[in-house]
């Protein structure tokens, strides 16, 4: 007597279960696009945000180069040397000692030094030093921004690729998602029809335990996606655990770089340091100069101290004629180094060409396969029709009609997914692009 009732609460229960399932998915505070995890990433890799600030530093050191070697200097100096005698008639100091002292000998120290100078020094012929070591800074900061962007293309290609990841699970728990509605909307109709003795009852049951397999596959597909995207949130060094669906992005091959390949710039600038190097080292060989002066106290003996006080003024001048073949040495590495740097080079170019190729091809084949399953896509949604009219006259068996809603759901999901495969092989394309 109590069993239809106890049925119908239990059907009422499933239907519940089944509509929170399918807001489940989507109950996200948002939407969230490929950009915004890479913006992210950028910002928070440490590697970036060191570079950053060491480019903002070496705008520094362009004005140390200067300050150093080509602003007067002027400084305060003093001295003060105590040169005792042992054995000197009871006197420590003395100007004057004796025969048997023992100490300095005068005429090195005449018992001590006392000066306090104001010293004033300017550098000369230093521009071209100047020039050089700027010059080398330049290189070295063209470097820095190169690794920048090598950082930004190898996050864009791997952010994207787990972006991409997330994307096709998502497209996973739609696809269980699309065909748990479609089957809640056949089993209400096969409900009703049973209840007109055009279906047996075990044909209503079996699609009552249909859906709850699929409610069950349906909610595991949801705590994967939630996973996969909390883990696509924190290699972007995002800390809110708030799960949002996520924006499928238009992506387009790029066109082949007319200028250097973004891989091989390193060994370009690496060139370029070897030679900005060289004129450094060389720099030492040139005449250096330098003008000085200086004026205050400057006394090495205590009697008559007050009178000494004048100044001085002169030129320093030095020029390097011998070093053991430094120069030549260092040359040689150097023109070893520059060799190096173009043999990589080459082998990077080459590593390049046979990836973009290679992706470039897969590229051509996952197309075609496209257009063929969306083709197969298309025919399949026509012949849901059918089975939808043959299921309200009840000219289908129940296992033909879930068999039939199974496929179905996995011709739309293959279809999705292979888009997404689609785009994830271009992501791969362009970083290798650029």
């Amino acid at each position: 007597m109590h069993r239809p009732k106890y049925t119908k609460i239990k059907s009422v229960c499933l239907s519940l279960a089944i509509m929170i399932l399918l807001v489940l998915p989507f109950s996200s505070t948002g939407q969230s696009s490929l950009e915004v995890f890479l913006d992210s990433a950028l910002v928070n890799n440490p590697e970036a945000v060191s570079i950053q600030t060491q480019i903002h530093s070496y705008q520094y050191d362009d004005q140390m180069i200067s300050a150093v070697l080509q602003s007067p200097k002027a400084y305060l100096s003093s001295e003060l040397l105590v040169a005792p005698y042992l054995n000197n008639n009871g006197k420590t100091i003395d100007t004057a000692p004796s025969d048997k002292a023992i100490g300095y000998d005068i005429g090195i120290t005449n018992g001590g030094l006392y000066s306090f100078l104001f010293n004033l020094e300017l550098p000369l012929l230093k521009r071209k030093q100047v020039v050089h070591l700027q010059e080398q800074n330049r290189v070295e900061v063209e470097k820095l921004k190169t690794r920048l962007t090598l950082i930004e293309t190898e996050l864009r290609r791997t952010v994207g690729s787990m972006y991409f990841d997330a994307l096709a699970q998502q497209a996973n728990v739609e696809s269980f998602r699309q065909n748990t509605v479609l089957m809640n909307e056949e089993f209400q109709l096969i409900k009703s029809l049973t209840s007109k003795g055009l279906f047996r009852i075990s044909d209503y049951k079996m699609m009552e335990l249909e859906l709850k397999s699929d409610s069950i596959d349906l909610s595991s597909s949801v705590n994967d996606l939630e996973l996969t995207i909390r883990q696509l949130k924190a290699a972007c060094g995002i800390r809110n655990r708030d799960i949002s669906s996520l924006i499928s992005p238009l992506i387009v091959t790029t066109e082949p770089v007319s200028k250097p390949s973004l891989f091989v710039r390193s060994f370009a600038h690496d060139s370029l340091a070897t030679v900005s190097q060289q004129k450094v080292f060389n720099d030492r060989y040139l005449p250096q100069l330098s003008a000085f002066a200086n004026s205050g106290l400057n006394s090495n003996s205590i009697p008559n101290m007050q009178r000494h006080i004048g100044a001085s003024a002169g030129v320093l001048l030095s020029y390097n004629l011998f070093d053991g073949h430094q120069k030549k040495i260092n040359q040689d590495q150097q023109l070893l180094r520059i060799d190096e740097a173009a043999r990589q080079t080459q082998l990077k170019l080459k590593e390049v060409k046979t990836q973009s190729d290679a992706f470039l091809q897969n590229i051509g084949k996952t197309r075609d396969e496209l257009i063929k399953e969306k083709q197969i896509q298309v025919e399949y949604k026509e012949l849901l029709v059918l089975y939808q009219d043959e299921v309200q006259r009840a000219q289908i068996s129940v296992i033909d009609l879930i068999t039939f809603l199974k496929k179905y759901s996995s011709i739309n999901l293959a279809v999705n997914i292979k888009e997404i495969t689609l785009k994830k092989l271009i992501n791969e394309y362009n970083y290798w692009n650029n």
